[in-house]
């Protein structure tokens, strides 16, 4: 078995159970605590079901432009 990851508060890490992006909120009773960057609904997963990003192929650029988004289709 290997090192479990221990993220820092607020970090962007995946669930690789569903290979979502959460942020790490806390580890309580055993399950790490996730929420979608920029807010959302919490969900938790086992702590050694999640991993750091990966510079260059899970992080995307800052949107410096000052645009608002563009809605999904």
């Amino acid at each position: 078995m290997g090192t479990i990851y221990t993220p820092k508060q607020n970090e962007q890490v995946r669930d690789q159970r569903t290979g979502d992006i959460g942020e790490y909120m806390a580890t309580q009773a055993g399950l790490v605590h996730l929420r979608p960057p920029g807010g959302g609904c919490e969900w938790t997963t086992p702590p050694d079901r999640i991993e750091p990003l990966k510079p260059g192929l899970d992080l995307e650029p800052a949107d410096t432009s000052g645009a608002p988004p563009r809605p999904a289709l």
